[in-house]
């Protein structure tokens, strides 16, 4: 979906209208991250490295998206001398009675959106953590097989073990 570029501040109504539209645009883009974080998720538990560079790429695309709406967001509230926060949507709502109960209903799901989107993309960090960890355990053993001449030569190749004990056939 493409963004509402600019607000009809001329025209209270119109710029209402168009203020709603973009929250309702900025809800549904949300809605979309949060499909990506889950797929992300599963990629994680799945270890599938190359679903995971594909919602990395999608996910980028989905956040450039989010920025350009936040922005388009709070510089309609600026332009009405209002904060991006919790008081200045209260107050949009306040100076926007017929639009109120639409945009309430809007911005209260955005909020629990950006909440789910929170946790999930917390979650996917430990996950994430996690992975990073077993790669650094299985590379320091590697790494500790090779310093001590284990089964991999310099080259990575499989090579033989080789043994300090001596026989002797007698």
């Amino acid at each position: 979906m493409m963004p509402n570029t600019a607000f009809a501040d001329s025209d209270p109504a119109a710029s209402a209208a168009a203020f709603a539209a973009g929250l309702q645009a900025e809800q549904e883009a949300l809605g979309a991250f949060i499909s990506l974080l889950q797929a992300e998720q599963e990629a994680l538990v799945q270890g599938d490295a190359e679903r995971l560079a594909a919602v990395a790429s999608d996910k980028s695309i989905q956040i450039d998206l989010l920025s350009l709406l936040g922005k388009q967001r709070k510089h309609h509230l600026a332009a009405q001398n209002l904060t991006d926060s919790a008081d200045g949507m209260l107050t949009w709502l306040n100076r926007n009675q017929g639009f109120a109960a639409a945009v309430r209903k809007i911005w209260r799901e955005l909020l629990a959106r950006a909440e789910s989107a929170r946790q999930l993309n917390q979650c996917n960090g430990l996950l994430i953590e996690s992975r990073l960890q077993q790669n650094r355990i299985r590379l320091a053993a590697l790494q500790t097989g090779a310093a001590s001449g284990g089964i991999y030569r310099a080259d990575g190749q499989f090579g033989p073990l080789r043994s300090t004990r001596c026989f002797s056939l007698v």
